[in-house]
């Protein structure tokens, strides 16, 4: 074999190579021919199903036409980029009628799509990629999103790659697959909104909403020139509720484009050397301006399916949004409606609403909805409103509440509350509401996507409250600023409040480790963990039993060490502390029956005859710290741990927060926390003097949000003034109100040029109240707390245009009732009996479609419903609480 010959195959090999790493195939409409392609795509609705299937329960729609595709310019020196004039030819409507024909159901219906005029497309061509598209201007939004679906399918690539690309669908990940010669798959994945258009979600995952996308598209191509023959399209979308994945709706959308002929026509060409020059040439000889944009779609307005004004729906609600019916599934269902509508309301619609002399004893429910709609017209029609230094402050407090938990405040909103902090407010509780108000929404516009704006009012808040606490003087200032910091949650706060939990004063000590007790576990560095330790374990000196029993749940919540659950075991040895031994010990046990490798570590200390003895686990305290569920789904539990610290007989203090997990995240839903102290004079000879003045209250958070205190009494004369007035044997509302949960907008681009709208909504509206009775003559105490809330999660899916309208809403909800009953003797011996009931219910699930013809009479409505029945239950206690009801109700 010569020199030559070796050369030759060396680099045949090396081409042959080259050509099966990366195939190139040159691919050119060829000018002059006329494309002829058939097209159809389809819109179905319905609950989420296994596959992407057409089911009898579906609403939805098809539009078919003819797609005329044809050369008009051609670069000179490169064939294969060109201008492509697409038009599209006598579409039509059918949609998914009860009756329709088999397989699929659809019946053709008269639309404005029929009588629309349609213009040509013209898309910039390069070698499979489009760059701009250009249309006449004052064309029909819906037919030009359609006409860049259609050209969506003409980009393609023949060779196997991953690449970013933008089309109807957006920005997206798109990853081609070349099966054979004539076969392409092509995936897209994370695809991203490219005009701006509204977005928001819950910051927690807990209440947010699960979407999930995917769209696959498959190619058959001449074995030829690579001209697309047949495009076959599939892409699904999911919105789900995270904590009841059961709830939820599906899109389905499909293209198929297939080519039927093409043939020989004398199309006008254009000039130019550039594509520009080309496109201003059309545009001159069609006497038309062309506007220029990319292949991502715009969303259409959306035309109201049943339209009513604020005002006239506020009046249907009237009754429901009365305060006797807060706490029900009416008064969610109307929050979720009034706050959609409220949201694209103007100001001065807003305003009216709110000071319609009409609407006043309603008044506070619509604050609610004002503070949760949370765009600036609904802010300021509610400040126009409220006086915040007037002789009531029961509605800008309300306002201020239901603004704590917005799920995504604007920078401006932050602000306002920043300057009205500045000027000041005369009365002490709002101004405690206002902070407290403040703090949190800095925390949750911390978790937004960030921004310069954002970035500094977070650092402007935390600055503005730290030095606020440090130059606090009287210790009901401490108090204040220290629950500001457990709203705002800042990680670089943990050392201000480790140093007042380890202080000297009791009740800031008490409030500082609550707020740590509440800061996400990644905030627990190991230092916090040493001093912690430190205050378990009285090393520098003495601190409240409160205190030490906060410490120790945080501690034995996050991987606590052998040695640790050795002292603390060593600790309840000592019997004076009977009543923090018993909590430990029930807390203890508790944890372990929820997390193995604590419960490893705890067999391990009682196999040692030192721990495992009577004299340690027979505590014989009334206190009791235990863990139950509340509700159990396939999606997310929820349950409750309360933990009850009883000093001298009497009530100290009692913490009951209310969990919903999901996967590996879990939220505080609510905290409620009543304390007492001074209270000696009810307890007989053996009860013990705090040293405390007389006081009693109870400590609310909503969604790891802080309320003020709402204290019942200070000092023995007002406590007397109520025993003998009786003041507190009425049923008496502490807190009512609806606030929102989830909060989700996305709009979704479908590759068919046609906009999905996926909106999920969330309402809690609650009603706690409480009364107590106390008789000196017969020496016994009877209180009752009331937890009243109905739960609503709406979602719907839309996709809607100027000829057809689609759309599935789901609601889930439930009414449900926690009752938290104690009764207390001090005759001869002190005895208490606790209970919690929670009474029968039920879940409601409803499913409701639609489909509708613009300009028509033509609608169609289908509705499901389904209700679960929920048993109510008693919760046990303790040992020690069972034996004393049964001694105190058996005499």
């Amino acid at each position: 074999m010569d020199r030559t010959t070796n050369v030759l195959l060396i680099f045949l090999t090396f081409f042959g190579t080259l050509c099966q790493q990366a195939p190139a195939y040159t691919r050119q409409f060829e000018v002059g021919t006329l494309y002829v392609y058939e097209y159809e795509t389809s819109v179905l609705l319905n609950e989420p199903q296994p596959l992407p299937v057409s089911t009898a329960k579906d609403v939805g729609f098809k539009v078919e036409l003819t797609a005329e595709v044809t050369p008009v310019w051609q670069h000179p020196s490169n064939t294969n980029e060109q201008i492509l004039q697409l038009t599209v030819v006598t579409p039509k409507l059918s949609v998914k009628a009860r009756q329709g024909p088999s397989p699929e159901g659809f019946a053709h219906k008269s639309s404005r799509v029929e009588s629309y005029r349609l213009h040509p497309l013209f898309v910039h061509w390069n070698n499979g990629q489009i760059g701009d598209v250009y249309h006449v201007e004052g064309g029909e939004l819906s037919v030009i999103n359609i006409m860049k679906g259609i050209a969506s399918l003409f980009q393609y690539q023949v060779k196997s790659i991953k690449q970013t690309e933008i089309d109807a669908s957006g920005r997206c990940e798109v990853t081609y697959k070349l099966v054979d010669s004539t076969h392409v798959t092509k995936l897209k994945n994370k695809c991203e909104n490219v005009l701006p258009v509204p977005f928001f979600n819950q910051t927690d995952k807990v209440l947010g909403a699960e979407v999930n996308s995917q769209a696959t598209t498959t190619y058959l191509l001449n074995a030829d020139d690579k001209i697309l023959r047949k495009a076959t399209s599939v892409e699904t979308h999911f919105l789900r509720v995270e904590a009841r994945k059961q709830s939820g709706a599906e899109v389905i959308s499909r293209q198929i484009l297939q080519l039927k002929e093409n043939r020989k026509v004398s199309t006008k060409k254009y000039t130019g050397k550039v594509a520009a020059e080309a496109i201003q040439s059309i545009g001159t000889q069609l006497g038309k301006t062309l506007v220029t944009e990319q292949l991502t779609t715009t969303p259409e307005a959306k035309e109201c399916i049943t339209c009513k004004s604020l005002k006239d729906l506020v009046n249907n609600f009237h009754n429901t949004l009365s305060p006797k019916n807060l706490g029900s599934q009416g008064a969610a269902i109307a929050f979720t409606r009034l706050l959609r509508k409220m949201r694209e309301s103007d100001p001065e619609t807003i305003k009216a609403v709110l000071k319609d002399k009409k609407n006043a004893r309603i008044l506070p429910q619509l604050l609610d909805i004002a503070a949760a709609t949370q765009t600036l017209p609904a802010h300021k029609a509610a400040l126009s409103v409220l006086k915040f230094n007037g002789s009531s402050i029961e509605l800008p407090e309300r306002y201020l509440i239901s603004l704590s938990l917005a799920t995504h405040p604007s920078g401006a909103v932050v602000r306002d509350m920043i300057s009205l902090f500045k000027k000041g407010v005369k009365d002490e509780r709002l101004y405690e509401t206002l902070v407290l108000t403040m703090a949190s929404l800095t925390h949750t516009l911390s978790n937004m996507p960030k921004d310069a704006n954002s970035t500094k009012i977070v650092a402007g808040v935390k600055k503005l409250l730290l030095e606020k606490l440090q130059n606090c003087e009287a210790e009901d200032c401490q108090l204040m600023y220290i629950r500001s910091l457990k709203n705002l949650r800042a990680k670089d706060t943990m050392d201000v409040l480790l140093s007042f939990a380890g202080g000297e004063a009791r009740k800031p000590a008490i409030t500082a480790t609550r707020a740590l007790q509440t800061m996400p576990s990644s905030y627990l560095t190991s230092e916090v963990f040493m001093r912690l330790e430190r205050i378990f374990l009285e090393l520098d000196r003495q601190h409240d039993s409160s205190v030490r029993a906060m410490v120790a749940d945080i501690l034995l919540q996050n991987k606590p060490s052998e040695e640790f659950v050795r002292s603390m075991m060593e600790i309840m040895t000592t019997q004076s502390t009977k009543e923090l031994n018993t909590l430990l010990l029930g807390r203890l046990r508790d944890l372990a029956s929820q997390n193995d490798d604590l419960l490893k570590i705890l067999r391990k200390v009682l196999k040692e005859s030192k721990y495992s003895n009577y004299h340690i686990l027979g505590q014989a305290g009334l206190s009791s710290a235990f863990s139950r569920p509340l509700a159990q789904d396939k999606s997310a539990n929820s349950s409750f741990s309360n933990m009850l610290e009883i000093q001298g007989g009497l009530l100290k203090r009692s913490i009951v927060d209310v969990f919903v997990d999901v996967d590996d995240a879990r939220m505080r839903l609510l905290s409620f926390s009543m304390f007492a102290g001074g209270l000696s004079v009810f307890g007989g000879e053996d009860a013990e003097d705090d040293g405390e003045e007389a006081n009693a209250g109870i400590e609310i958070a909503v969604l790891n949000t802080q309320l003020r205190p709402y204290v019942f009494f200070t000092g023995q004369g007002e406590l007397m003034g109520h025993v003998w007035s009786g003041t507190g044997s009425e049923r008496t509302t502490a807190l009512q109100g609806t606030l929102l949960l989830q909060d989700h907008l996305q709009v979704v681009p479908l590759q068919n040029g046609l906009n999905a709208e996926l909106l999920l909504n969330g309402a809690l509206s609650y009603d706690m109240a409480g009364q107590i009775q106390i008789s000196l003559w017969n020496r016994d105490a009877h209180s009752l707390v009331e937890i009243g809330a109905a739960m609503v999660i709406q979602g719907v899916a839309r996709v809607d245009n100027s000829f057809i309208q689609a759309l599935i809403e789901f609601n889930t909800g439930a009414q449900a009732q926690l009752n938290f009953i104690s009764d207390l003797e001090f005759y001869e011996d002190i005895m208490m009996c606790l209970k919690m009931v929670q009474p029968n219910t039920e879940m409601v699930n409803n499913v409701r479609k639609l489909e509708r013809i613009p300009g028509t009479n033509y609608m169609l409505k289908k509705y499901k419903k389904r209700l679960s029945p929920v048993p109510g239950k008693t919760y046990v206690m303790n040992k020690k609480n069972t034996e004393l009801c049964n001694k105190m109700f058996n005499k």
